[in-house]
């Protein structure tokens, strides 16, 4: 199922939408997402908790759209998978096909799994988009391809910016939940980037002017440049703004918007000799996400991603990118 005209912003919409139920929330989600990863099998969206590399924990699973035979047989296939196999689309990236993470198409293709369950429905491959907060909650996607093919750069790109916004939204809908978003709002705008209020650290100059241009960006995607220029559009509405705050809608009795800042920094655990920004970057960097999605992720500039990253390493003794993801990876499982 192709969709006519790209609308990524429509994703970013429905997953900011904080006044549902989770169970709704992921079903609209879903709704705005399938149009770009339905090939006729259907849609499996969940929320999961993942706790160091162990195999998630499903919160709650929707088999969306799918024929009625395949949906009997799918929600079996990948509890019946092996541990290991299981948790490899969750440490792989956000966006990862199903021969991807097996690193072997034949492998892959040759899984029982496969050969007596989904390949007789003429699904031969799939897609993973796992949207991870670095604390381990989350939530996904899984859809059939009728064709085995590892995922293209240019979709990894665009997947993983629209899975940073799946993490960071629900991550503020379980702090509203919880009560922590009952503080006053950071700051609130208007669509023309009119600032009406600010609190705490938004009420500096510099953050003032921060927010204005994330409220004016927002605006112009939201715009013609949805349609017209999609991928611009998702590029220029970061998932946090200065790695603090979550831009939503708010929308009062008489019908006025307003664009409100709440505070929705990720918390991340890592080793005491690290700074919380130092630990959000190593999080990320354990999912799998490189340093230009982390920069989107917590909407800092790659260059500060990288000297973060060099310093993450130096107090943790290490050279190498693989080397530092393996010291976390044993200090982890220490703990």
């Amino acid at each position: 199922m192709k969709p006519q005209r790209l609308d990524l912003v429509r994703v970013l919409e429905a997953a900011y939408e904080l006044e549902s139920t989770h169970e709704e929330w992921l079903k609209s989600v879903a709704e705005a997402v399938r149009p770009h990863l339905d090939d006729s099998f259907g849609l499996a969206a969940f929320e999961f908790q993942r706790t160091g590399d162990e195999p998630p924990t499903i919160l709650q699973s929707q088999h969306l759209w799918m024929p009625e035979p395949l949906a009997a047989v799918y929600p079996h296939m990948f509890a019946n998978m092996p541990p290991e196999l299981r948790v490899r689309p969750f440490r792989l990236g956000p966006c990862v096909s199903g021969s991807e993470m097996m690193n072997m198409k034949a492998e892959f293709a040759n899984l029982p799994q496969m050969k007596n369950g989904l390949q007789k429905f003429g699904m031969f491959d799939s897609i993973w988009i796992t949207a991870t907060d670095p604390a381990g909650r989350g939530c996904g996607f899984h859809a059939g391809r009728k064709t085995i093919a590892w995922t293209k750069p240019a979709e990894k790109r665009t997947w993983g910016q629209i899975a940073a916004h799946l993490a960071s939204a629900l991550r503020l809908r379980y702090r509203v939940r919880e009560g922590e978003a009952r503080t006053p709002l950071a700051a609130v705008f208007d669509p023309s980037g009119k600032l009406h209020d600010a609190t705490g650290d938004a009420q500096e100059a510099d953050a003032r002017g921060t927010l204005r241009d994330a409220v004016l960006k927002i605006e112009k995607a939201r715009g013609r440049q949805r349609l017209e220029a999609p991928k611009e559009a998702l590029g220029s509405w970061q998932a946090l703004v200065a790695g603090k705050w979550s831009l939503v809608d708010q929308v009062e009795l008489d019908g006025r918007r307003y664009i409100v800042a709440r505070e929705n920094e990720p918390r991340a655990p890592g080793p005491s000799a690290l700074s919380p920004r130092e630990k959000q970057v190593l999080g990320y960097a354990q999912l799998g996400h490189h340093d230009k999605l982390i920069a989107y992720e917590l909407g800092i500039n790659h260059s500060t991603v990288r000297v973060l990253m060099a310093r993450v390493k130096s107090k943790l003794g290490v050279r190498t990118r693989a080397e530092l993801l393996k010291s976390a990876a044993e200090a982890a499982a220490q703990r």
